[in-house]
């Protein structure tokens, strides 16, 4: 932030980057929700996820404090709980991983990565689909394998019109993974997903919009309820529709209700973030009831074609 010569001292070298971060009322991850805002997000992935992340920081905070207060009593006394979690979001909306260094850059973290702020490049907004490059340049003569005196660009390949802002493209991410990791949703999210799981199975199936992704999940009912996984006929593909479709009744019957505009304790842009996940949740779960029911319809015309008339008690 000072060139090598300023008499700036080194403990106050990046002031100006740490000024140009937003006020801790301006972080919106669900760690700065308030315990109604919190609540509100109760039935859905982002509520567990936050309990457990909460969890996980406590942790690391006292761990800190006790190492600190090991060489100063008074600086773990003023090493709050409020300022370790801004610190702490700081680090993960904003930090990049380590490998960007390398010779052949990448936004992938691996055993040996860690974290490091990039003043400036970090206060680019995400744009799904924005075409960008990150591009690292090494000191002429450079051999390392990763040059920490390295620079990055990031290179956008849309044409930005004067006055209009420069977007960054932090890949693609749903609703709950930008909420939990940066505080932020996207409406009518193409990449919102759903996880689901068979109870004694250790499979996990991420489902999309229009049902993508759900044939992995079709097969493995069908399977488990077949007597003989081999020959599957149309008894079998009933009673896998009906399971699954009893799987997403309880999913849709477990999220919560959008609270009312006027709703105390919830701040509009906490209460648009919710709006914009339960909207993905439950356009993916519509889509999962029409796909197990044409399942289910199948399965009765192949009953019909083997001379079986199948009624259904209403």
């Amino acid at each position: 932030m000072f060139p090598d010569s300023s008499p700036i001292p080194d403990v106050l070298r990046h002031l100006p980057y740490l000024k140009s971060l937003p006020p801790p009322d301006a972080l919106l991850t669900p760690l700065q929700f308030t315990p109604s805002e919190l609540e509100a997000f109760r039935g859905t992935n982002i509520y567990g996820a936050t309990r457990d992340r909460q969890e996980c920081w406590n942790t690391e905070w006292n761990t800190c404090r006790a190492f600190i207060h090991a060489v100063n009593p008074d600086w773990a006394e003023r090493y709050t709980w409020d300022k370790y979690l801004r610190a702490s979001t700081y680090l993960s909306t904003r930090a990049f991983p380590s490998t960007l260094l390398s010779r052949s850059p990448t936004l992938q973290t691996t055993s040996s990565s860690y974290p490091f702020m990039l003043p400036g490049v970090d206060i680019l907004n995400h744009s799904r689909g924005q075409p960008v490059s990150w591009c690292t340049s090494y000191p002429e003569g450079s051999t390392e394998a990763r040059d920490d005196s390295a620079t990055i660009s990031i290179i956008s390949h849309t044409k930005t019109p004067l006055g209009e802002e420069v977007f960054n493209n932090y890949g693609l991410k749903a609703n709950d993974e930008l909420i939990l990791g940066y505080g932020f949703s996207l409406p009518q999210n193409r990449e919102d997903k759903i996880t689901l799981q068979l109870g004694g199975s250790s499979n996990k199936w991420g489902i999309g919009r229009l049902a993508s992704g759900v044939e992995g999940l079709w097969n493995e009912v069908r399977r488990l309820v077949a007597e003989t996984p081999e020959e599957i006929g149309y008894e079998d593909d009933l009673e896998a529709a009906q399971l699954l479709l009893e799987m997403v009744q309880k999913k849709f019957d477990s999220l919560p209700d959008l609270p009312d505009e006027n709703c105390a304790g919830i701040r509009p842009a906490v209460r648009l973030m919710l709006k914009h996940y339960l909207e993905g949740q439950r356009d993916i779960l519509a889509s999962l009831k029409m796909y197990f029911e044409e399942r289910q319809e199948a399965a009765v015309e192949a009953a019909r074609n083997e001379g079986i008339e199948l009624v259904f008690d209403d």
